[in-house]
């Protein structure tokens, strides 16, 4: 039988890891001079404090009000959700699609609507990906309702989800099928009218394994199942004791979102501009023709949109990977690199030779230093 220390471990364990957090990732534990200062600027509460390189991340959990936006805004994906992770948290909202399209969101601290709506913690969770992802799903009439953040212990999860929907507006200018996309701002809600209905995106649910006939086995599925439901209903955020030191690690990786934002604009495609203005959703870089080709530039990017190759004569830069975290650039000691303000889109998918030097005047000196 499952007695009440169980039941109390389950929710415990439930509340403790709705949320992961993954020091390693973090660009300010990687170098000192990193420019990312999202996660605790943003926290409503300043329950996030990063370390220097190799310490690592603690959170004052007793003031985290589990707002979730960490998790939307880390480029570097150091927050992550459990529990089924991204693509659970965007298959639930899908679930509350009409066939007309209509999707009505709303966070926890508006319960008064009585129609059938996806509920969340707070509307700074989103991010223009998770709206993108929702339109392409069938998702044409979205109405995100907020109360009252004013007074709401998360404070600004408006001003997020405004933010994200003016990133929505600059993709409306880019996207032939975003033109006309209509956005009205209510006293606590906004409503995003997009051009055309996509095909209702169905949700393939996995199959559960019926109980065994024996009474152990029976015992045991109702336990499991009584677990995954607690596990299902934490809604607060919190996580795993940390290590007082951090192992930096300069691995490379795509963020989930990222990965769904290139999926999602190659769903819409039909481009209307040849080049775009660079900042948080596509970005440019471009190194000074006196590199010296350290290739620290490319040890510290995240992604792995830098690159330098293996006789270090040549960087490479593929613009769709970016994530816009800025290390690259405090990365470089001499200062050869830098963003530019434009990017042409036929570059946009490509590994773009920023950098190259003539190989013949590679002095000796470069191949002892390089291990050339």
């Amino acid at each position: 039988m499952i007695n009440k220390i169980e039941i109390a471990s389950m929710v415990f364990e439930g509340v403790s890891r709705s949320i992961s957090v993954a020091p390693k990732y973090c660009s300010k534990i990687k170098h000192k001079n990193a420019p990312c200062t999202i996660c605790y600027t943003l926290c409503p509460v300043q329950a996030i404090h990063i370390g220097g390189p190799g310490e690592t991340i603690t959170v004052d959990w007793d003031k985290c009000t589990g707002c979730g936006i960490c998790v939307s805004q880390c480029h570097s994906q150091v927050y992550k959700l459990r529990h089924g992770g991204y693509k659970k948290f965007i298959d639930n909202i899908t679930k509350n699609i009409s066939p007309k399209g209509d999707l009505t969101i709303t966070c926890s601290d508006n319960p008064s609507y009585n129609g059938r709506a996806a509920m969340v913690n707070c509307v700074g969770i989103f991010n223009v990906v998770d709206i993108l992802t929702l339109y392409l799903r069938g998702a044409s009439k979205i109405h995100i309702k907020y109360g009252l953040c004013i007074e709401c212990e998360s404070k600004h999860g408006y001003k997020i989800l405004e933010q994200e929907i003016k990133n929505l507006e600059l993709l409306s200018t880019i996207f032939k099928d975003l033109q006309g996309i209509e956005i009205v701002f209510e006293t606590d809600s906004v409503r995003i009218i997009f051009p055309i209905q996509h095909e209702i995106f169905k949700i393939v649910e996995e199959e559960k394994p019926n109980p065994t006939v024996n009474r152990r086995g029976m015992f045991s599925f109702f336990k499991d199942t009584l677990k995954e439901s607690l596990l299902k209903s934490a809604d607060m955020v919190t996580v795993e004791t940390l290590e007082p030191r951090t192992q930096i690690d300069f691995s490379h990786e795509e963020t989930a979102r990222r990965k769904q934002f290139l999926e999602c604009i190659m769903s819409l495609g039909n481009i209307m501009k040849e080049e775009v203005e660079t900042g948080m959703l596509f970005n440019n870089i471009e190194i000074d023709e006196s590199c010296v080709y350290c290739g620290m530039c490319a040890r510290f990017c995240n992604t792995g949109a830098l690159a330098i190759n293996s006789e270090r004569t040549e960087i490479t830069f593929n613009p769709s990977k970016c994530i816009s975290c800025g290390l690259c650039e405090k990365s470089c000691y001499h200062f050869k690199l830098r963003y530019k303000e434009k990017l042409p889109l036929r570059l946009f998918f490509k590994d773009n030779i920023i950098a190259a030097r003539d190989k013949s005047r590679i002095t000796i000196a470069d191949m002892k230093v390089f291990n050339i």
